[in-house]
């Protein structure tokens, strides 16, 4: 592929290599771009102003979804000399957390398919040209998994948990909103908060579904008959251990000091609630759906 002026290539493009670097709550996806000037190509054009669009191809070849505009790592002007050596640039892409949990979600385990629209202009003897040329690029499994481990360095996983919804009339709606406040606080540092919004997140999503009864019941089958427990008594289980783990974000000790959380418990709670809550409004809308077919 190539830009090109007056009927001539000028430019040819070609993606020598892909990795990451790993930043604050952010991570650069760096493609390594080598711009290839034939011999053919007219002389006194200057190429400029490059811009980099980058799409993302889904495994059933579906139409390319926009993943993000990349910079070049510094200014960029491409002059056509004859016999000059290849020009190489890096182009980064900043992505954000969640925005990489979303490619993964995307990907589906398959291969990374890169759509990538180049654009410049070409400034020559017959005046300015826009140039617009697009370079397919596709990352394999191996390949790919080097470039992530890259992106998020060795600490961390690409996991997600999606955040319940629901409307204002359905019954767990307070505990969806508590779920979405705790994320805020997360966001903003108050891990105490966190916790604190999970059990309460707990307790509504339990009772506005009716299910206390049952948690308490299972609660008590834990101590007797735990291998006899079904699955949902056993989330039932991990609905009480939450609320009981929480229980000292709303107390403090006999010095008059509060329990300290830190960003692991907060991730790790919040992670949990918003599985449990998500999980008790999908029986719940079970439940209506059910009925409203009686």
């Amino acid at each position: 592929m190539s830009f090109g002026y007056n009927g001539y290539a000028v430019a040819d493009i070609e993606v020598t290599g892909v990795f990451g670097r790993a930043g604050v709550g952010a991570s650069l996806l760096c493609l390594c771009i080598a711009f290839h000037v034939p011999q053919t190509a007219l002389a006194e054009v200057r190429l400029r102003n490059f811009q980099l669009r980058i799409n993302v191809v889904g495994s059933d070849g579906q139409v390319p979804v926009f993943l993000g505009f990349a910079e070049p790592e510094v200014p960029l002007e491409l002059a056509t000399k004859s016999g000059q050596n290849p020009r190489r640039l890096i182009f980064e892409l900043p992505l954000a957390e969640g925005q990489l949990f979303a490619l993964e979600k995307f990907r589906g385990g398959d291969d990374l398919h890169l759509k990538l629209r180049f654009t410049a202009l070409a400034d020559g003897p017959n005046g300015v040209w826009p140039q617009q040329d697009e370079v397919s690029h596709r990352l394999n499994l191996s390949d790919w998994s080097k470039v992530l481990k890259e992106l998020q360095g060795p600490e961390y996983m690409v996991i997600g948990i999606p955040l319940p919804q629901c409307t204002q009339d359905h019954a767990p709606a307070e505990a969806v909103s508590r779920i979405r406040r705790a994320h805020g606080h997360l966001v903003d540092g108050r891990f105490d908060a966190v916790v604190s919004e999970c059990r309460l997140a707990i307790e509504s999503a339990a009772q506005a579904t009716g299910e206390k009864p049952a948690i308490d019941a299972t609660a008590l089958k834990l101590k007797t008959a735990k291998r006899d427990m079904t699955k949902l008594e056993r989330e039932f289980s991990l609905m009480e251990a939450v609320r009981h783990y929480t229980q000292l974000a709303h107390h403090v000790d006999d010095s008059g000091a509060a329990q300290y959380y830190s960003r692991d418990d907060a991730n790790m709670l919040l992670a949990t609630a918003a599985a449990l809550v998500s999980s008790s409004l999908a029986r719940q809308s079970r439940v209506i759906q059910a009925k409203a077919k009686e």
